[in-house]
């Protein structure tokens, strides 16, 4: 008699029935513990689930994973659920959408997908899901004249203490969340009485390795003092050049950047919650290495 294919949520219990799907993703960086991590360490969030996984019997055929958090949004606290490594082994394949249905049933979570393949991309699309993203600057350590003479002004400083320090309110909180990331730099950038705090991540295009920003506290100052942050993540992490989503750009186009498609997408609870609201924490994005 043939074992019926049953969708179940998975807690950290269930990691290691999970890691063997997880270690057949092209990414031969990620440790079990940087997995561990990313997906099932979720210490800012009260939800057992961590994700949904299809299972024959007692073994895991397929995973989705859900990284949940809570943020401020249109001043009000914002459930959301960040996707993660959708796989279903080759031979149960025909059994994928069943790992949806529980997705699509978060009615009450704006719904995240920041990294899918062109083929999930159409498959949410057609779900309802609206685009987050379509491309981001490539930028050079390169400033036009009026940045440069601001930076002279400015500082920026990647310091735990003086983070924890100056940090308040929600963005202290965001830093002790994911001060533990193993990927994650986090950085206070200073002009005059302003600050802004701004977390990155590695990542490499074409050999060259990048910081990608994932958030941004104040846009306008980070625009004006860019060329500080380069200095900064370059001592840092050895990064040629900064990505950042194009949703986040304020001001003229960047002297010599390029535009790289980036294609995301996310269901929002609410039509006001706008592309700009939605950033890379608390995603999977904090612990993936590519």
């Amino acid at each position: 008699m043939s074992v019926a294919i049953e969708v179940r949520s998975v807690g950290p219990e269930s990691f290691e029935d999970i890691l063997p799907l997880l270690q057949r993703f092209p990414t031969p960086k990620m440790t079990r513990e940087d997995w561990r991590w990313m997906l099932f360490r979720s210490a800012w969030s009260d939800n057992p689930s961590h994700g949904f996984a299809l299972y024959e019997g007692g073994k895991a055929l397929g995973f989705i994973g859900t990284i949940f958090s809570t943020r401020r949004l249109l001043g009000r606290m914002e459930p959301i659920c960040s996707l993660s490594s959708w796989i279903v082994l080759p031979e149960h394949r025909n059994a994928s959408l069943l790992l949806l249905k529980p997705i699509l049933a978060l009615r009450d979570f704006t719904v995240v997908n920041l990294t899918p393949a062109p083929v999930v991309y159409d498959i949410f699309s057609k779900l309802g899901f609206k685009p987050l993203e379509t491309e981001r600057f490539m930028l050079p350590p390169v400033p036009r004249l009026a940045e440069a003479a601001w930076a002279f002004a400015g500082s920026a400083t990647l310091s735990p203490d003086v983070l924890r320090k100056e940090l308040d309110g929600e963005e202290r909180s965001i830093f002790e969340d994911l001060s533990a990331s193993p990927v994650a730099r986090h950085l206070l950038l200073r002009h005059g009485g302003r600050k802004c705090y701004l977390v990155a991540t590695p990542l490499h295009k074409k050999g060259i390795p990048f910081a990608e920003i994932q958030y941004i506290g104040d846009r306008e100052l980070f625009w004006q003092n860019r060329i500080l942050v380069h200095a900064a993540l370059f001592r840092s992490m050895g990064a040629l050049g900064l990505l950042v989503d194009a949703r986040f750009h304020r001001g003229p186009r960047p002297l010599l950047s390029l535009r790289w498609p980036s294609r995301r997408l996310y269901r929002p609870t609410r039509p006001e919650i706008a592309p700009e609201m939605i950033d890379g924490l608390y995603s999977e994005l904090m612990g993936l290495r590519w």
